[in-house]
């Protein structure tokens, strides 16, 4: 496969003195798909990528800088994304309309865009082969550990890395991640596969209900192998899933992931939407940090959404063990706790019996470091 390269530079925006900026190369112009959040406070490198990978199907680079979101900026905040997509194509001899720019860090300090521009100097000038694991960390903020994974399946490879643990809440993406294949795509395909990954994946998983401003997610094709359709997009949504629980099992504080199925539904728009109101229901995200089998919280939430259910037909599992079916089943609830105690994953099934449809959407459990971490975020 032909080699991805990165860079990896230090700007200064981090109170760790960590690296902070990377630099990532790709070996020649590959099609590529990106997706950014909806919020509408958008930080300058959203607002700046965003325009060109609407005019783009192809990129060659692309550079992040963390520890400052560059966002509440004004409009230098898009000049100073725009300036350190002209020095990556600058140092790399590529066109700077091939560049995208991605930030993540706190909110409304400007960018000190002269030392940004001299570590990603330092970044272009040492590149070496793709390492996902330093990639990760790269970008990391409050990240305590990286997000990375790699699938093959047969010649096919697929593999990505990620960053996000707080403001984590779908609307594309809460988070910034990048997925690579070496599969041959066109951009029509890749941009389909993207958008049914997008909702099943990143815009499916939360931890404390808060949208952020810089979030993107991109999947880039190498072009390398031709493969089945069905197969590369099953083998990128495999790898983006990972990614995406690995950002839940990150969350703030977070002790457990909470993986919440919506079965047996009518049609998958209401199976989302109810998914969603169980992951992101505080009282059941402090049930499970408290390992309590609070079932009535679960139908609570499945209740609350615009699509009527019928309380007599719903059932409710936790750790596959049936609390509620129209009937309290009090005689599980001590096995239900012991799975919140012992396992990392807690599963939440809710049952409509209603029809074929399903949704699984993730989340995490929240508790007392997370109003720590964040009660002191910029202090």
């Amino acid at each position: 496969m032909a080699e991805i390269l990165m860079g990896i530079g230090k700007a200064g925006l981090k109170e760790s003195g960590n690296p902070d900026l990377l630099v990532v190369a790709l070996p020649y112009p590959c099609v590529a798909s990106f997706v950014f959040t909806d919020n509408y406070f958008k930080a300058g490198s959203v607002i700046y990528s965003e325009r060109i990978a609407r005019e783009r199907e192809k990129i060659s680079a692309f550079v992040v800088n963390s520890g400052n979101a560059n966002c509440g900026t004004g409009e230098e905040g898009v000049k100073h994304a725009e300036m350190m997509a002209e020095q990556v194509s600058k140092l790399l001899d590529i066109p700077k309309e091939e560049v995208l720019v991605f930030s993540t860090g706190i909110i409304g300090k400007p960018l000190p865009i002269d030392k940004v521009l001299k570590a990603i100097e330092e970044a272009c000038q040492n590149l070496q082969p793709l390492d996902l694991k330093k990639a990760s960390e790269t970008i990391s903020t409050t990240d305590r550990f990286p997000k990375y994974d790699f699938a093959t399946f047969k010649n096919l490879e697929t593999f990505g890395f990620a960053k996000g643990a707080g403001m984590i809440h779908p609307s594309m993406a809460t988070m910034l991640a990048f997925t690579f294949t070496n599969a041959d795509l066109d951009y029509i395909a890749l941009r389909r596969m993207h958008e049914r990954i997008t909702e099943k994946t990143f815009n499916s998983i939360t931890v404390d209900g808060c949208e952020s401003t810089n979030d993107a997610f991109g999947i880039i094709a190498l072009g390398e192998v031709e493969a089945d359709l069905d197969t590369v997009e099953f083998e990128l949504q495999k790898v983006s899933e990972n990614l995406a629980k690995q950002i839940v099992a990150d969350g703030e504080g977070a002790t457990k992931i909470i993986k919440a199925n919506v079965r047996s539904v009518i049609t998958e728009i209401k199976a989302k939407e109810i998914a969603k109101a169980i992951a992101t229901s505080l009282l059941v995200k402090t049930a499970v940090f408290g390992r309590d089998p609070n079932w009535g919280r679960i139908a609570a939430a499945a209740g609350s959404t615009e699509f009527p259910i019928d309380p007599f037909k719903m059932e409710i599992y936790v750790g596959g063990y049936l609390l509620y079916d129209g009937k309290p089943h009090d005689e599980n609830l001590e096995k239900a706790k012991k799975h919140l105690e012992e396992d990392k994953e807690i599963d939440i099934t809710v049952e409509l019996n209603e029809g074929d449809y399903e949704w699984t959407y993730y989340s995490s459990d929240i508790g007392y470091d997370y109003i720590k971490l964040n009660a002191e975020y910029t202090t």
